[in-house]
């Protein structure tokens, strides 16, 4: 039965599961329940906006998010699905939060028309390794001598799937059912879960192949290909920044100097990670990888990745 079914966290099938408005009443109970909205704050409908944003300077990156809806109140909700630990994750979630605040406001407009924006990102990684205790993490702007909540206009909650271990005869709440369905969709016990709540069952049956077009497919293992990609891409990232530790580690050491010990760090560490992804960009680029994706994925603007891809693999500084 489950092979049936697809990843609700590829990119394609999460934005196809919450960012279509024939499903509005899925990611309205998905938000619900994961930020706990009662009262005159309980969402009751949703716009879905363009999750397309587009750089109004020409020196500024188009930014796509996976999901971005407007509650009846006018708060936007942006909704992501980070599959990959892509370095800067948490400055890009903060750079859209931003954006999105910003899209709607047009010149002349008044400040007082500026609405509240929630980042929601739930990671297939761990993005907060001191957190140990804790899936799910929110974060505001407080006052930090009196820890008052004046400004409130932004909101960050991470949720990190790896760190939700409950085992399903625990799960107590809705928003716990979602997580459950997020992280265990190929396994038979989710089919419990499908019993308890309509609109979880209602999402998994967007994730039946059958109800996909042959092009969906396509562009399905695409996303899938590059999840893989970013990973490997990631842990490269990260294996440099290791060796990059170790070897400055060293030239401070023998350069017996405080200062020595710090220019070696930093020089090894820069030399090492820039390295390690030049590899790993020659590796996608061999692999069918276009240039753009590999441009919006790593540190490198498209034109390095040209330059590497018509190169030996060493573009100028």
């Amino acid at each position: 039965m489950f092979g049936r079914y697809l990843n609700p966290k590829n990119d394609l099938a999460f934005k196809k599961i919450f960012g279509s408005s024939q499903h509005k009443d899925i990611p309205i109970d998905f938000l619900n329940a994961v930020f706990n909205l009662e009262g005159s704050e309980r969402i009751v409908d949703l716009k879905f906006l363009n999750p397309r944003q587009p750089a109004k300077i020409a020196s500024r990156k188009e930014s796509i998010v996976d999901v971005l809806v407007k509650d009846q109140n006018g708060a936007r909700y942006v909704i992501e699905m980070q599959v990959a630990n892509r370095p800067g994750f948490e400055k890009r979630a903060q750079y859209y939060a931003a954006k999105t605040y910003l899209e709607h406001c047009n010149a002349g407009d008044k400040y007082g028309k500026l609405t509240k924006v929630i980042f929601l990102a739930i990671t297939d990684y761990i993005a907060f390794p001191k957190k140990n205790d804790r899936y799910k993490s929110d974060h505001v702007l407080l006052d930090k001598k009196s820890h008052e909540h004046d400004l409130k206009d932004f909101h960050f909650t991470f949720v990190e799937l790896p760190k939700f271990n409950k085992k399903l005869n625990e799960i107590e709440t809705i928003e716990e059912k979602w997580y459950y369905f997020l992280k265990h969709s190929n396994d038979a016990s989710v089919e419990e879960i499908l019993k308890q709540h309509p609109q979880i069952a209602e999402a998994y049956e967007i994730l039946e192949r059958h109800h996909w077009t042959e092009d969906e497919l396509r562009w399905y293992s695409g996303f899938e290909k590059k999840g893989m990609d970013d990973r490997t891409f990631a842990d490269w990232i990260q294996n440099a920044e290791k060796r990059a530790l170790e070897k400055g580690l060293k030239e401070g050491r023998e350069a017996g100097l405080e200062e020595g010990r710090e220019a070696g760090l930093e020089a090894g560490r820069e030399e090492g990670k820039r390295e390690g992804a030049i590899k790993i960009i020659e590796r996608l680029l061999k692999n069918g990888q276009s240039p753009e994706v590999i441009a919006e994925i790593s540190d490198f603007n498209l034109a390095e990745v040209y330059q590497i891809m018509n190169s030996d693999g060493s573009p100028s500084s």
